[in-house]
């Protein structure tokens, strides 16, 4: 993508200087013209907060002081008071989430352990469509992006969510919730400005083409320059992406709604990669900028019956490329979708769905030297069907204080068969202020297709034997079987006051057959490309056990109206059970790869004359096994309405830290750069 800037040229640098000059002269024509001007803007009370309806626990509306789980709910309103520009930014902010920034376009995402670039175990979702990697399970999260504005709500279940979500949601659901198009009516601008130097533009406009529907399309561009590695050296990590897209909402009639939506994007995310050769220096670093590219289109429709029967019926189609240092792939997915909400009597609710799922993955690997170092997939094309069904019901009884809802979910895949994932879970409300929660849960986690069909050289073992460089190649399993989580959790959720509300989640999760290599065979002799070398196999295969318990703790106070503090407080342990002979598991799969303490504390205030200022505070342990040390990072964001239609915002990212590191080199290479301190300034305007 290439945007023609007048007087400043094309390219990365005319849009920097075009969004700092706009801003800066905003800022000073509207504090000569606009001060003492007011506008109606105010933060949500804590009884609106607590009023939230949630879909991703039931995937049905209900209240956050009736969920029987663990969730939190990010706010549009949290994401533009925090001046965050991407969903992982957010996602720092919810207790038992562990984040980690690994270079300027890389992350590590995952609920209550298990931590890395691929976090096989928590499922991610943006209206609906499921963006899980099939390829290495987990998610991409430089192509996981949305114009911020658009963003209604970001809704975080920590613990199980396989009897409604399916495979994969075993640490937890990410659901992220677009605005009704209806919500987005006129035109929006945003220009922000970055110390990198960077730079980002994004615009909406939404309208209505007849009485019944609206619409509203967007564009978004972003420059982000390279970060620096722990010697001071360029990390190569620099990131553009321009992206597009649109929302349509038909009222087709009181009764019958129509969502048509769909995204394209494209862009590059840079990488520094290490690699082994068999020549010296033998580990050797390449850096790169990977383009990727992709899109989608989803269609729901939502009948009404009565206030007892609602169907809904959704469909979507997603398209992404990715060229990166070691493998090419293609993705195609289709999903279709159907569930069905009956109200039996007045007191038993019961929910049943079908779906289908084709997933095709075609993949190019790479030989870094020729016939030596290869990163292949065999077959180079992988195909997955995946039927599902699932049935729950949920009965209100003693006065509707008490909750109980039991379901499964019953699927069929083409790698490991049928799999079911029952739960329980139970509420009490004590009062309207005061209720008691838990839940059992049985969830598995589905083997990737790098787990089935790798062909990898994934290291090597110094000093060279007899010469010869000796290679772990690590080979996939077509025979795998699923990971299997039992998870027991209990919480409680009261307003203490007025202004003060508490959520406490306790957990205990057993895992078995976690997915590792085990070294197969004696090490062996081979040739090829001109070149001898020694190669160790390592198979696939299901080979750990752990455990994992914590405590998260939660806490809204509102001392006065215009003030509104939101705490937490993550207590998080791992064991290994069992690790047999594996030699290879992923990052986050060990005691000291994860943080045991996680702090966060969120101040938001309203200033007289539309000022507002907001804080962020998190702290995290050191990651002993990775050698990352603990850190503290606060971020500032200080915003000015002079207008109901015009936000001027500055602020500071990482302001303890002029840098610092948050995770290790990642096991496929990708070198983890130094998270630098950042100054921005944005202006954000509506017509």
């Amino acid at each position: 993508m290439r945007l023609h800037l007048l007087t400043h040229g094309t390219g990365k640098n005319g849009l920097k200087l075009f969004c700092c000059e706009i801003f800066f002269f905003s800022v000073l024509q509207l504090f000569l013209a606009a001060w003492g001007q007011c506008s109606d803007l105010s933060m949500l009370s804590l009884d609106e907060l607590l009023d939230l309806e949630v879909v991703s626990v039931a995937k049905v509306p209900g209240k956050v002081m009736k969920t029987p789980a663990a969730i939190t709910v990010i706010t549009g309103e949290d994401l533009r008071r925090n001046g965050v520009r991407s969903i992982p930014e957010a996602l720092r902010m919810v207790p038992g989430l562990h984040v980690y920034q690994i270079d300027a376009n890389k992350w590590a995402v995952s609920a209550r352990g298990f931590a890395s670039r691929f976090a096989n175990k928590m499922l991610v979702m943006i209206d609906g469509r499921i963006v899980y990697s099939t390829l290495f399970s987990g998610v991409f999260w430089d192509v996981q992006d949305l114009m911020m504005e658009d963003i209604d709500r970001i809704e975080v279940v920590r613990g199980p969510g396989g009897t409604l979500w399916g495979a994969n949601a075993v640490n937890g659901v990410i659901n992220i919730i677009t605005k009704d198009s209806a919500d987005t009516q006129g035109g929006l601008v945003s220009l922000r400005a970055q110390t990198g130097p960077d730079g980002e533009v994004s615009a909406r406009y939404g309208g209505w083409l007849n009485d019944k529907t609206s619409y509203r399309v967007y564009g978004k561009f972003f420059d982000r320059e390279s970060f620096e590695n722990s010697i001071g050296d360029d990390a190569s990590d620099q990131w553009h992406q321009g992206r597009g897209g649109f929302r349509m909402d038909m009222n087709v009639s009181a009764t019958n709604k129509l969502t048509l939506q769909g995204d394209i994007y494209d862009g590059k995310s840079g990488e520094s990669v290490k690699y082994v050769k068999p020549t010296p220096p033998f580990l050797t670093r390449a850096s790169v900028d990977a383009p990727v590219a992709g899109g989608n289109v989803l269609g729901r429709w939502n009948r009404i019956f009565s206030k007892r029967s609602e169907i809904t019926l959704q469909a979507y189609y997603d398209h992404s490329e990715r060229d990166e240092f070691f493998v090419d792939e293609t993705l195609d997915t289709v999903d279709i979708d159907f569930q069905h909400r009956l109200d039996v009597v007045d007191s038993l609710e019961v929910l049943y769905g079908l779906g289908y799922r084709y997933t095709r993955s075609d993949t190019d690997g790479k030989e870094t030297i020729p016939g030596i170092y290869s990163y292949a997939m065999n077959p180079r094309i992988g195909t997955n069907n995946l039927f599902s069904g699932f049935l729950q019901g949920r009965l209100r009884f003693a006065g509707d204080k008490g909750e109980l809802t039991l379901g499964t979910k019953m699927e069929h895949n083409d790698y490991t068969g049928f799999e079911w994932q029952p739960s329980a879970r139970a509420l009490w409300s004590i009062n309207t202020n005061h209720s008691l929660w838990a839940a059992i849960s049985r969830s598995v986690r589905t083997p990737s297709r790098l787990e089935r069909d790798a062909d990898i050289n994934v290291g090597s073992m110094a000093p060279p034997q007899h010469g010869l460089m000796t290679f772990i190649r690590l080979q996939g399993n077509d025979n795998l079987g699923s990971e299997t989580v039992y998870s027991y959790e209990t919480g409680y959720r009261g307003k203490m006051s007025d202004t003060v509300f508490m959520d406490v989640s306790l957990y205990y999760n057993k895992y078995n057959d976690l997915i590792a290599g085990i070294p197969r065979g004696n090490i062996f002799p081979e040739v090829s490309g001109g070149w001898a070398r020694l190669v160790l196999p390592v198979q696939v295969e299901e080979a750990r056990d752990a455990e994992t318990y914590g405590a998260e703790i939660s806490c809204n106070w509102n001392p006065v109206d215009w003030w509104r503090l939101t705490g937490g407080y993550t207590w998080f342990h791992f064991n290994t059970l069992d690790i047999g002979n594996s030699l290879e598991a992923r990052q986050g799969f060990n005691e000291d790869e994860n943080a045991h303490h996680l702090f966060s504390l969120v101040s938001y205030m309203d200033l007289p004359h539309n000022f507002e200022v907001n804080t962020s505070l998190y702290v995290v342990s050191a990651l002993d096994g990775l050698d990352i040390r603990g850190h503290a990072r606060l971020d500032l964001n200080c915003s000015y309405h002079p207008t109901e239609k015009l936000t001027i915002a500055a602020g500071v990212k990482n302001l303890f830290d002029d840098s610092h590191q948050e995770f290790d080199n990642t096991m496929d290479g990708i070198q983890a750069s130094e998270i630098p301190r950042a100054l921005y300034t944005q202006l954000t305007m509506s017509f």
